[in-house]
């Protein structure tokens, strides 16, 4: 597939996700400029207890990987320019964490629609290092479950608010109707369109039908690129979200939670199943 034809693809399934859902570039802005980070600054907590020695290694090959490949735009507002300064670009990003009116934010592109579109690259393009890195600097024993942490700690993050949505205040409001909604929730919360297969009181099946994330890793980097880092992760670290939630719910004894197919390991959609334990 031509460069020209992935970016092609890569913006028009954000946009389209975008409508398909009911939301906007405005929408969504915050939830991919303050997530990308809230994501750095829960990296920066992982890598506390690594050598200082090992950590600014670390930070330094992502940031120099990320920034062969990020749009100018962005790298401009962000600080991320030649030569690297991992500090400078740190404080930029927890300013934008703090302040949702920073003008990195809008900025990053000629309208926010542009911006939100290389904010939505640049998270897939950091997140896609941050693996890689710590693979290859702590091994994947210890670089595997920093970064599912990570994830971890984005899926409990916003269940405060989402439980409210719903109308959970404890483990005995949740059924199978209130699972499938907040499950909808967290996937469209990231522009992924959600189609529900089965649902009834045992179980909640459902299909993510694009992937914005995806598109914009498989964009940047290429398929077969981008899935030298999802075919070893995804699974896992998908299912461990969920499984993160049920847990915070209080109720993992009585709901179980997979995923069987991925759209960026191969397969046409990603499928979840929550499934009520006999």
């Amino acid at each position: 597939m031509a460069a020209s034809e992935q970016r092609s693809q890569g913006s028009l399934g954000l946009f389209g996700s975008l409508a398909e859902i009911g939301h906007t570039a405005e929408d969504d802005i915050l939830t991919w400029s303050h997530g990308l980070a809230f994501h750095y600054s829960n990296l920066l907590e992982g890598l506390s207890s690594v050598e200082e020695d090992t950590k600014e290694k670390i930070l330094k090959d992502i940031w120099i990987h990320v920034e062969e490949k990020a749009p100018e735009a962005i790298k401009e507002k962000i600080g991320l320019t030649e030569p690297i300064d991992i500090e400078k670009v740190g404080d930029t990003l927890s300013q934008i964490l703090e302040d949702s009116e920073h003008p990195a934010i809008r900025g990053s592109g000629k309208d926010v629609n542009e911006s939100l579109l290389n904010w939505v690259r640049l998270f897939a393009l950091l997140d896609f290092n941050i693996y890689l890195r710590l693979e290859n600097h702590l091994g994947t024993k210890d670089g595997f479950p920093l970064y599912m942490g990570l994830w971890e700690t984005f899926a409990l993050s916003g269940l405060d608010e989402v439980k409210k949505a719903v109308g959970i205040s404890g483990p005995d409001d949740v059924d199978m109707d209130k699972l499938g909604e907040l499950s909808k929730i967290y996937w469209e919360l990231i522009a992924c369109p959600y189609k529900v297969t089965r649902h009834d009181e045992n179980v909640h099946e459902a299909e993510i039908l694009c992937c914005p994330y995806w598109y914009s890793m498989r964009e940047i980097l290429g398929e077969e690129t981008a899935r030298s880092m999802t075919l070893k992760c995804e699974a896992p670290v998908s299912t461990n979200y969920y499984e993160a939630i049920l847990k915070a719910l209080g109720v993992f004894d009585r709901y179980s939670f997979t995923m069987d197919k991925f759209l960026c390991c191969g397969d046409d959609v990603c499928r979840v199943r929550f499934t009520k334990r006999s």
